[in-house]
This record gives structure tokens, C-alpha cells and sequence, in this order.
């Protein structure tokens, strides 16, 4: 397990950047592409916190059609955390292609989904994942909600054409709680790359999450900062995109 996987799972980006840093990049064979930190959140969350969020990310079509590039948000319950979103994948029969994850990292998370699997970046939990024909430049609602007793499901809507796609469904234990109202989200480049001038390219819009509850709620989301390799030589760019943010990073298509 990456020391970035470890630590975003803890949301503890500033520390991953840290502890990488003190390592001399010529040690390494190749670099990681690194990250950058998002933050999203829903102002007026009840205290009981959330019975969905709905996430939307648009992957634009700059985006390297490759493996290797996970946008991201997190979230927590009131005794778990997991995250969701979107990876490229190389275009199959003519068509665009995507994956789409939707994990927990809760040690005692059951599931019998079909595309899940116990066990999360190497700890405890469940990930789901399922590959689909998917548009780039289209916005993706990934939804995450509570479909009976401590039992959450994922779906990523396609906000242009309407077709959706379940992402999995696993069970928390008992008394983990609801969705809080805050958390962090990432860009990533999880491969290895000889230098940072062979990023590939990332170009990605992470909207506003909203939720049903409570009469109806939206939020943000901000970039924050690049951290672990590549800091400061990956071309990086974020501006804000209405609720939302619009982030740029690499230069390989």
C-alpha cells in the first residue's frame, strides 16, 4: 500500500506531503503523479447528519483516456469513512470508456454486491468497481444513500442522457451512523511516471454536493493544494467553477 493511498484514507494529505518530501526523488525509479487535496461541504447539516450526498464530477475531454487517474470525494459516517468517483480507462469499441469505484474503509463492512469485494487498499472494508461506457465532458451525479439499516449504495447518473449505473452496495456495522456534512476529495496520478513532465493530462470539474435531506441542501468544493510528488512541476491549475471547482493538472493526452 502507497503511503498516499494510507494517509488520504486518514485525510492526512499534509502529512503524506511531508513524509515524501524527506525522500530524495532520485532514490526512486520513476515518481507517482501525486495529488491535489479537494474540499467539499453542505452548510446546515442536521445534526443527525445525512441520509445521501449526491457528488457530480464532469471528467472533461482533455483527460487521458488511460488508466491511472482516480478523482475522488470522500466521505465520512459518524464511525466510518469511504470515498467514490470516476477513473479514465482506454476508449474500447469505439467507445468512451470509465470506472467508477464506491468503497468504505470500516473494519466489520459486509457485502454480497456482485461488483464488491471485502477488503479496501489493502485494510478492512468493501470496494466496489464496474467499468462502463461512459461520455467525457458529460457531468456524473455519483449518489451515495442509505438503501436500508446501515446498508449504503452508489449510483453515478449521466446528467446529459440520463442512464445510470449502479456502483455496488455494502452494509456497515451497527450504529455507524449517517453522512457527515464535510470531508476532502483528491486528484490523483497513482501510476509510476519517469518524470513529472510525463503527467498525463487531467482536466475535471467537481461540483457542489447536494443531498435530499433536510428539505433539500447544497454545497461546495474547493481545490486546496497539490501534495506528495510533482508538487509545483505538474502543470496544476484550479479556478472556482460556479459550487465547484475546475482543476487542470498534467500534459500527456
Amino acid at each position: 500500500m502507497s503511503l498516499t493511498r494510507t494517509f488520504r484514507r486518514c485525510a492526512l494529505p499534509a502529512m503524506a506531503a511531508g513524509l515524501l518530501a524527506a525522500m530524495p526523488q532520485t532514490a526512486l525509479a520513476d515518481v507517482g503523479g501525486g495529488n491535489v487535496s479537494v474540499g467539499w461541504s453542505i452548510g446546515n447539516t442536521p445534526s443527525e447528519g445525512l441520509s445521501n450526498i449526491t457528488f457530480p464530477i464532469t471528467v472533461n475531454p482533455g483527460t487521458a483516456h488511460k488508466e491511472g487517474i482516480y478523482f475522488a470525494q470522500q466521505y465520512d459516517f459518524a464511525d466510518a469513512m469511504g470515498y467514490t468517483g470516476l477513473q479514465p480507462r482506454e476508449n474500447s469499441g469505439g467507445k468512451e470508456r470509465m470506472s467508477a469505484r464506491f468503497s468504505t474503509f470500516t473494519a466489520g463492512a459486509t457485502t454480497s454486491d456482485p461488483l464488491c469485494h471485502e477488503g479496501a487498499d489493502g485494510g478492512p472494508g468493501v470496494t466496489c468497481a464496474v467499468d462502463f461506457d461512459a461520455v467525457y465532458g458529460h457531468r456524473y451525479d455519483i449518489k451515495v444513500e442509505r438503501t436500508g439499516t446501515d446498508t449504503w449504495s452508489g449510483t453515478a447518473t449521466d446528467t446529459v442522457n440520463g442512464r445510470s449505473t449502479h456502483l455496488g452496495t455494502w452494509t456497515l456495522p451497527e450504529g455507524s451512523g449517517n453522512l457527515q456534512g464535510s470531508q476532502g476529495g483528491f486528484v490523483e496520478y497513482y501510476l509510476g511516471i519517469p518524470s513529472c513532465a510525463e503527467m498525463p493530462r487531467s482536466d475535471v470539474v467537481f461540483g457542489g454536493p447536494t443531498t435530499t435531506d433536510a428539505g433539500g441542501l447544497s454545497g461546495t468544493s474547493k481545490a486546496n493544494y497539490e501534495y506528495s510528488d510533482c508538487v509545483g512541476e505538474s502543470g496544476y491549475k484550479a479556478e472556482p467553477d460556479g459550487a465547484g471547482t475546475h482543476i487542470t493538472r498534467g500534459f500527456v493526452s
